[in-house]
């Protein structure tokens, strides 16, 4: 039996009430073209310039959020998941944002928006963290406008002021933040500085997740092979206020030795891509073509998770796929914890995994899948205990 074969297997036993999935997460993105940052690194840079998008004035104004519940009914027809990771695009652009997470935030424990900062004004800050269960998830790669060179080119560096002054006031307003750091060439070296910086600036509101630019890109924009981040492995516990779990940190570092991954990868088993207009992809972090479509396939998760032919690309006992040799993402805390290398308290006390329901659906989980990762032949366990010892 194929190992995607015995993770379905696995998790259609375990179907929750009305046999739907017990999946961890919805990931969902919308409008992903719709960005006005132009992040020189960004795995849908072809969609990014808005004359890509014919309709893209009548996306931004027009206010889609019935549209937008209906994908989710259709979603949670055969599927549960206490969290929804809201993404674009720039999801804060669009009309009807703010009020969309409100409304989608009674449906879930957790709600988390990744976002580039540059729309979190003070009225919206504040509606955000009056809804208790929301989290900000902001892409920044420094505390500097040279250590975000990637992300923002010459015409639009004004914006870093813009988008550190939001960070501030969200932590000020006490949401919760994840930061998503993307090491390139620029910002390397500079992640020991950035930590001490948000440890001294707004420790108790921010952890910074620190992962290397991924796929093709990384071969002309990816940090060079070294030990880049053995410094904050050794200096954790003074940064640990604003770090994921150690075992997280250990494995950027050693992965950023060579630049190839070798842990396994469990996240595929555990969520989907789900795209504002219906399309779901088998991983949210490499977006292969869609399996179908919601709309026209009600059951379409309920029957293709773990035997679509897109399962035999990511579920392997180690990274197979070519994208997957380059890939590392703050998913990876999910991994580590299938391994045993992070403990549930320490996952518990991340932001996005630290509700109730989120972490007995983690037990549940790690429960469920134990005999198949055990099985499998590789999955990477020692490889950090190379950088601890």
């Amino acid at each position: 039996m194929r190992l995607k074969e015995k993770f379905r297997t696995a998790l259609t036993a375990s179907a929750a009430e009305g046999g739907r999935l017990p999946f961890l997460m919805n990931d969902m993105v919308i409008e992903e073209q719709l960005c006005q940052m132009r992040c020189s690194y960004c795995l849908t840079e072809e969609y990014n310039l808005l004359m890509n998008v014919p309709d893209a004035r009548l996306r931004l104004t027009t206010d889609r959020r019935q549209d937008w519940h209906e994908i989710l009914d259709m979603y949670h027809e055969h599927v549960d998941a206490p969290i929804l990771r809201l993404s674009g695009g720039e999801f804060f652009w669009l009309k009807g944002s703010t009020e969309f997470v409100q409304e989608a935030s009674r449906r879930y424990e957790t709600v988390q928006v990744i976002t580039n900062g540059v729309f979190l004004n003070e009225r919206r800050i504040e509606a955000l963290a009056a809804m208790g269960n929301v989290q900000l998830n902001i892409s920044l790669d420094g505390h500097t406008l040279e250590l975000n060179r990637h992300r923002l080119p010459p015409k639009q560096a004004k914006l870093h002021d813009v988008i550190m002054r939001s960070l501030h006031a969200a932590a000020e307003a006490g949401l919760r933040i994840d930061i998503q750091s993307v090491l390139t060439d620029a910002n390397y070296a500079g992640q020991l500085e950035f930590a001490q910086y948000l440890r001294d600036e707004v420790a108790g509101s921010t952890t910074l997740y620190f992962f290397p630019v991924r796929g093709d890109t990384a071969e002309r924009m990816g940090p060079p092979p070294g030990d880049h981040l053995m410094p904050l492995v050794e200096r954790y516990d003074e940064f640990v206020d604003v770090l994921p779990p150690r075992a997280y940190v250990e494995h950027m570092a050693e992965q950023l030795k060579t630049n190839v991954r070798t842990l396994g990868c469990f996240v595929t088993a555990t969520m989907a891509q789900l795209f504002g207009q219906g399309d779901v992809s088998a991983c949210p972090h490499a977006w292969v073509k869609p399996m179908g479509n919601l709309a026209q396939d009600r059951k379409l998760l309920l029957d293709q998770y773990g035997s679509h032919q897109h399962y035999d690309l990511f579920m392997h006992d180690r990274p197979r796929f070519s994208f997957c040799k380059t890939c590392a993402t703050p998913s990876d805390v999910i991994n580590l914890f299938f391994l045993d290398r992070i403990t549930e308290e320490e996952i518990g006390a991340t932001h996005l995994y630290s509700g109730e329901r989120s972490r007995a659906r983690l037990r549940e989980l790690k429960e469920t899948f134990r005999p198949v990762i055990s099985d499998a032949p590789a999955t990477g366990q020692g490889v950090a205990q190379s950088v601890s010892s």
